[in-house]
């Protein structure tokens, strides 16, 4: 008879050690450059991985402790403004031919990819080298799928022409797990020990504030407040300084500005000579560049959420998540079970309470998130099976607010083998492309209430996106020659079963360009054409007036857009320039049409603070702001349009 006993906490361990090493001591090489700080990072990766073990769940110990070491590191890229890569003389190397029948390039590759922008370098590591598809890359660093494709295609291009036709190989590292193991218990005792020590002084803290909150006499001076007691005062009568708590008095961080008068327009231009200006008719051109500041006279701010700690456990609420309701909606490991989940949260909420839905159980593992997107008190997301499930499905899942509450259906929309990549909704439908890669996919359209059958409307569709009752597609068709069309099609009939369109314009661009991003509103549509492998960063937004003859086109220093936005005359995006290392994210505010400026023109805003995450719904905003170990939330209401004189 076979008697199985089962290993205990510090074997099961021992043994992820022992076969995830050489992994993700390869991703950890390739993503910093260097022999001696990968180790240290591998080594912490473990230590924190070893905190959590008994929450792991099977089968994903090692896309978990990825996910760690990936976080890692982007700390360490954010904190550190210069950045050194080591030269031949200081990697040891040797010579080792590969019996696959190729030689590996590791030594070449890994400086190659030192000299690449931070954001193709980190994009190319986890695309090609840990073979991770665009959705989960997207996903794990919390950009755009279009992003993920952009900084992937620059990073190969510009690895083509780094690479050299000899390479070496970097000793493989020996791992003794029972040392790593040693080194992560005495990790987890010196944190135990430390949050012992802090939780005592913090009680102790307390009870001494609230024994001497208040003036307190002290003979030969008089009255004198103690550090306690000041400390606790604040603590009981401004609100939490530390936490997700409301506090007014925090709204004066934000570096908004408020001149007395209201700002002048943004300089706007014709075009130059052999400008290019798309579609579009007799445009108007803006410069990011000359965008003014945010200022009281754009927004009224309704509230402030932190200052965050950047270390702490559970981060600020994601505004890009944000709906027309002043709700926020994002993924968090913190839903049911401690596993990926849906969050709806209020960041005004004093108490901090969230509502939550789980992921797709299939084959006994629970799906991960790769796509959300927003209408009204709807929200759509997709989702990918686990990995080693077979095949692995993607879903496509809705839930809706309702009164406190959440309401979800209890089946997916879409289950599929296929993957899914572009998402958008309206109010009654759910909007995707599926298929095998990004560049061969279909669109379809299903009704929210998941009783009907799913209409085909188009196939290769590089960009979607939908608003209350209609939805745009880029769709792309060969040209003359060298040259591709891309269509962009309106969708206005679909609740009623049509599934025709019509097209709104046709753009004539290089093979090498698509349309990335696309917005919707009563107002305008507006959409980005992305040079997928030009050395410049450089980029244009192309915004076409519905209402009027309104039409313009912004050009953008930094090439890569994401979390583009539009309601009514307003467009948002988050910019970065994808040729910079440590780029600081941009955020703008755009009133493209006169009514939404109040003027004969548009008007572009710059939200404040640094690495800005900015969203917008309806005529709510939030950003994001960034002072390096801090971070807080900032929600406003977009004035309607501003009142020149």
């Amino acid at each position: 008879m076979l008697v199985e006993v089962p290993r205990s906490h510090d074997e099961t361990f021992t043994v992820f050690v022992r076969d995830s090493s050489t992994y993700l001591h390869r991703t950890a090489y390739l993503l910093c450059g260097d022999r001696h700080r990968a180790e240290e990072l591998v080594q912490s990766t473990f230590e924190r991985v070893y905190r959590t073990w008994a929450k792991v769940r099977p089968g994903t110990e090692r896309a978990y402790a990825r996910r760690i070491l990936v976080n890692l590191r982007i700390d360490g890229w954010r904190h550190t403004r210069r950045e050194s890569f080591p030269g031949d003389d200081k990697i040891p190397v040797t010579a080792t031919a590969d019996h696959a029948g190729h030689v590996v390039l590791r030594d070449e590759l890994v400086r190659g990819l030192a000299q690449l922008p931070l954001n193709q370098r980190r994009v190319v590591v986890l695309r090609h080298l840990l073979d991770l598809p665009e959705a989960e890359v997207a996903r794990e660093l919390g950009i755009a799928v279009g992003t993920v494709k952009a900084a992937n295609s620059r990073g190969l291009a510009r690895l083509r022409d780094l690479l050299v036709a000899q390479a070496e190989v970097v000793e493989p590292v020996v791992v003794d797990e029972q040392a790593v193991l040693e080194r992560s218990r005495t990790a987890l005792r010196r944190r135990r020990t430390g949050q012992v020590v802090g939780a005592t002084c913090v009680m102790l803290l307390v009870v001494l504030g609230v024994l001497t909150r208040g003036p307190v006499p002290v003979p030969g001076i008089g009255q004198v407040v103690l550090p306690g007691g000041d400390l606790i005062a604040r603590l009981l009568d401004d609100g939490f300084t530390d936490g997700l708590g409301p506090n007014p008095a925090l709204a004066r961080k934000t570096p908004l500005a408020c001149p007395e008068a209201v700002p002048g327009p943004t300089t706007a231009r014709v075009p130059r000579a052999n400008e290019d200006i798309g579609p579009l008719n007799d445009p108007v051109v803006v410069d990011a560049a000359d965008a003014r500041d945010l200022s009281c006279h754009d927004v009224v701010l309704s509230g402030t959420v932190g200052p965050l700690d950047t270390t702490a456990e559970h981060p600020l609420p994601d505004p890009r998540g944000l709906s027309a309701r002043g709700t926020i909606w994002t993924f968090d490991r913190a839903g049911p079970g401690g596993d990926n989940a849906v969050l709806l949260t209020s960041p005004q909420a004093s108490d901090g309470s969230v509502s939550a839905t789980g992921m797709t159980m299939y084959q006994n593992a629970r799906a991960t998130p790769t796509g959300l997107t927003i209408t009204g008190n709807r929200v759509v997301w997709s989702e990918y099976a686990a990995e080693g499930t077979s095949p692995r499905n993607s879903f496509l899942r809705t839930l809706r607010l309702s009164g406190q509450g959440l309401t979800t259906l209890a089946e997916p929309l879409v289950s599929t083998d296929e993957r899914l990549w572009l998402i958008a909704t309206t109010e009654d439908l759910a909007l995707w492309t599926a298929g095998a890669t990004a560049d061969d996919t279909r669109l379809y359209a299903t009704s929210l209430d998941g009783d009907s059958t799913p209409m085909e409307l188009a196939t290769d569709v590089t960009a979607l996106a939908a608003d209350d009752n209609e939805a745009v597609a880029a769709i792309l068709t060969p040209g003359a020659g060298e040259t591709r069309i891309t269509t962009i099609r309106l969708f206005d009939a679909l609740a009623g079963g049509s599934s025709v369109g019509t097209a709104l314009v046709e753009i004539e661009h290089d093979a090498e360009a698509e349309v990335a991003d696309i917005v919707v509103s009563d107002d305008v549509v507006a959409w980005t054409v992305l040079p997928i492998d030009a050395e410049s960063g450089s980029g244009a937004l192309y915004v076409l007036d519905r209402a009027g003859n309104g039409d313009s086109v912004v050009r953008l220093p930094e090439g890569v857009v994401e979390d583009l936005r539009a309601s009514g005359g307003l467009v948002s995006w988050t910019s970065t320039d994808p040729t910079v290392q440590e780029a600081v994210n941009s955020s703008y505010l755009y009133r493209a049409t006169t009514t939404a400026s109040g003027y004969d023109g548009p008007d572009l805003a710059r939200f404040p603070g640094g690495s800005v995450t900015a969203g917008m719904a309806g005529a709510r905003t939030a950003w994001l702001e960034d002072a390096g170990a801090r971070q807080w939330l900032v929600e406003a209401t977009v004035v309607p349009a501003l009142e020149r004189g």
